[in-house]
């Protein structure tokens, strides 16, 4: 049974790349490769030279030596022994519950979850780390482990604080317990150790200041999906409420401090921010693991010739499967406006006076096509753009009032919009701008004052 809920991470994660944070931290690791890694802003025309910490260098440099290896067929591999991988660890989470279907059904819920939250982005590495580190101080492991764990979260995602404070919960609960902390306290300073020891890389001790910086920027940030509150209008999200009750029920047949207080802290971390569902998913089905122990029949760790069959039959369907996926194109840019840019490429008005305003994913979809001759207006690198520039984009982005300004004060001669956002409804009323490329999802609008509008594409 773990063998194929692996199986069907591993499967769900060999899809056709899209994701377009992703597709900026690839450029990136191309960027590194060829003149190392970037401390001002390579991209961008609203914020050339601006400082940039790579928090994700790391990551970037795997994405881009495996891109020169293998291309993005490599990195869908790499992406899929990811998915792999954090199932495993999931599914090791839940041993408590000793039945097959009851642990079958607890694991159901990070995986169902994670189809929707995880991705190929740097955070996928920081899941990994954390469920890691999370098994390693549950089953008592040497706590010397975390030293390595914690350096390369350091080095790949600024989630690395939240691993600080899972140990610091478990430390607490058990307290609470009445038990001895000791070995979560030791736990918590080998981790801290390793965090430290994060410092030691190219950019120095600047990413472990990174997630401060962040907080500075939380006004712009909560505009942000993934920074907002979940609205729980997603199947995914309202599973997640269910896997809340089910942990209740857990905690109440068998209440432990040790798991209730990291589910309390995760919980409402995951209230918080969406970002942070897939991490308290993963703490909930732990704590769930352990208060269903002792339900249901047959266990889970019973083995018989028919399990070794049935392993055998699983890993041939993944690899079959696996394999059939490969066929398909490895990108997946359906989400981009390609054939605009195409167009817009066409007619020459890639020419660096021209200046373009675009959505923020539109702006990964350029660094990873232009890398970087891409001259963005916007991206998702939300803590790294200038306060003024960020709202700017935001005001575009609702189509609020005070858009052409925004538009005027960053010399935009094109805007590339979806068609069914304000902005581009605004753009098609106003004299001052005509269409010049359009279909079913984009509008290109271009300045009415600019000698080649009228020539449309």
């Amino acid at each position: 049974m773990g063998l194929l809920y692996v199986g069907l991470a591993f499967v769900r994660g060999i899809r056709p790349l899209g994701d377009n944070s992703f597709l900026t931290h690839l450029a990136t690791g191309r960027l590194i490769l060829d003149s190392g890694i970037p401390r001002r802003d390579p991209y961008s025309f609203t914020a050339q030279g601006e400082p940039w910490v790579v928090q994700s260098w790391l990551a970037s440099l795997l994405y881009g030596v495996v891109d020169e290896l293998g291309g993005l067929g490599g990195l869908r591999v790499l992406t899929a022994v990811s998915y792999a991988v954090l199932a495993a660890l999931v599914w090791r989470l839940t041993r408590p519950a000793d039945a097959v279907l009851v642990r079958l059904g607890v694991a159901a819920f990070p995986l169902l979850i994670g189809f929707s939250t995880w991705s190929p982005r740097p955070l996928l590495l920081g899941l990994i780390c954390f469920t890691l580190t999370l098994l390693i101080v549950v089953e008592d492991r040497d706590p010397r482990l975390l030293v390595p764990v914690m350096w390369v979260w350091v080095n790949t995602h600024g989630s690395f604080p939240l691993g600080l404070v899972l140990i610091a919960a478990l430390a607490i609960g058990t307290r609470l317990d009445r038990l001895s902390p000791r070995a979560c306290l030791q736990a918590l300073a080998w981790s801290a150790g390793g965090t430290m020891l994060g410092a030691l890389n190219p950019l120095g001790p600047t990413l472990l200041l990174f997630p401060l910086d962040l907080l500075d920027n939380q006004d712009v940030l909560r505009r942000v999906a993934e920074w907002a509150s979940p609205s729980f209008a997603a199947s995914w999200a309202r599973l997640f409420l269910v896997q809340v009750v089910v942990t209740i029920l857990a905690l109440v047949r068998r209440p432990t401090y040790r798991d209730a207080v990291p589910v309390v802290v995760f919980l409402a971390a995951g209230l918080l921010a969406t970002r942070n569902v897939a991490m308290a998913s993963i703490v909930l089905a732990l704590a769930s693991g352990h208060g269903l122990a002792g339900i249901g029949g047959r266990l889970g760790r019973e083995r018989s010739p028919a399990t070794a069959v049935a392993a055998i039959a699983v890993a041939v369907v993944v690899a079959f499967v696996a394999l059939q996926a490969l066929d398909e194109p490895d990108l997946d840019d359906g989400a981009y406006p390609v054939a605009a840019i195409d167009a817009l490429e066409a007619a020459g008005l890639r020419d660096p006076e021209v200046r373009w305003a675009h959505q923020d994913v539109t702006g990964n979809y350029l660094t990873f096509r232009y890398g970087r001759d891409a001259r963005v207006f916007f991206d998702d690198r939300y803590d790294m753009f200038p306060e003024a520039v960020s709202r700017d984009y935001l005001v575009l982005n609702d189509g609020e009032p005070g858009w052409d300004e925004a538009l005027d004060r960053h010399g935009i001669d094109v805007v590339v919009w979806r068609r069914e956002e304000p902005l581009a409804q605004l753009l098609e009323a106003d004299d001052r701008w005509a269409v010049w490329w359009e279909d079913d999802d984009t509008v290109v609008a271009c300045r009415t004052s600019a000698s080649w509008c009228d020539e449309q594409g």
